[in-house]
């Protein structure tokens, strides 16, 4: 005779009056502009979305402590350095960690683009981050061409961004 015990788990979720996610929560801002933004970088400078006008930008949301996130950022890099020169430029925002930690981890990779701090969560607010990595892709106009959760590729930077440039 064999004899299993188990345990049965249900979540009942409670309504909400927060606006539930859509399966692309970030299809509605896709074709509008990104709203301006300013931060300050891991070297104490301020950065602003807007002093990148006229560029293809990638915005990316990222943390030390996140394995997706610290295996895109070399290609990020890489494919940053190469296209830097054709008016590519990469904003990659921390999202919530130390100052220090972010400047050791990224002087460690020796990562050439731009790294922003997101230290109180606003701006992964204002554009719904709820998970990370997040990238945003805006063309030379500042309008959200692509949107992602999760990692991306390098045969997806090649594919998104290339016919932006």
């Amino acid at each position: 005779m064999l004899i299993m015990s188990g345990v049965l788990l249900v979540w009942v979720g409670q309504q909400s009056s927060m606006p539930q996610p859509t399966p692309d929560q970030y299809a509605l801002q896709r074709d509008n502009a990104m709203e301006d933004f300013a931060l300050t970088t891991i070297n104490g400078d301020e950065i602003r979305l807007s002093d990148y006008d006229g560029q293809v930008v990638l915005v990316n949301f990222w943390a030390t402590w996140c394995p997706p996130c610290t295996a895109e950022l070399p290609d990020i890099n890489t494919f940053y350095e190469a296209h830097q020169d054709k008016g590519f430029v990469v904003l990659a925002i921390n999202a919530k960690e130390n100052i220090n930690t972010v400047d050791d981890f990224i002087q460690a990779r020796e990562f050439k683009f731009p790294v922003l701090l997101d230290s109180d969560g606003v701006l992964m607010r204002h554009y719904t981050v709820r998970s990370l990595p997040t990238t945003f892709i805006l063309d030379r106009d500042g309008i959200i061409r692509h949107t992602q959760s999760g990692i991306i590729t390098p045969q997806q930077l090649e594919e998104l961004i290339i016919p932006l440039l």
